[in-house]
């Protein structure tokens, strides 16, 4: 069998899978995301550059990041947030607050 055929093979029985007995790690199937529409592709999605994906790669390895770069990680993820939001008519995450300061944290 021609190893594209294989592939092809392969990637249609996972599907079936997903759609038949769901992901265990996650306990829900593909079509219980896609009637939800949860983790539904946006046209306003701009996936991390590649500098993003290392350090996220860093964090899913369970390694320590530096300050520079969870402020990187965080801005790229406000971003997102903000792009989505707006595309789904909600309203943006205020940008006057900033990373690290809590409101209900301090003194009196």
């Amino acid at each position: 069998m021609p190893l594209e055929s294989a592939v092809g093979l392969i990637l249609r029985s996972y599907e079936e899978w997903l759609v038949k007995d769901g992901d265990p790690a996650t306990g829900t199937s593909v079509s219980d995301q896609s009637e939800t529409g949860r983790h539904a592709p946006s046209s306003s999605f701009k996936p991390p550059d590649d500098n993003i994906s290392r350090m996220l790669q860093m964090v899913i390895d369970g390694r320590c990041l530096v300050v520079e770069e969870l402020d990187e990680v965080i801005d790229y993820f406000q971003q997102q947030r903000n792009v989505m939001a707006k595309a789904q008519g909600i309203l943006p995450a205020s940008e006057s607050v900033q990373p690290g300061f809590c409101v209900l944290c301090m003194p009196e």
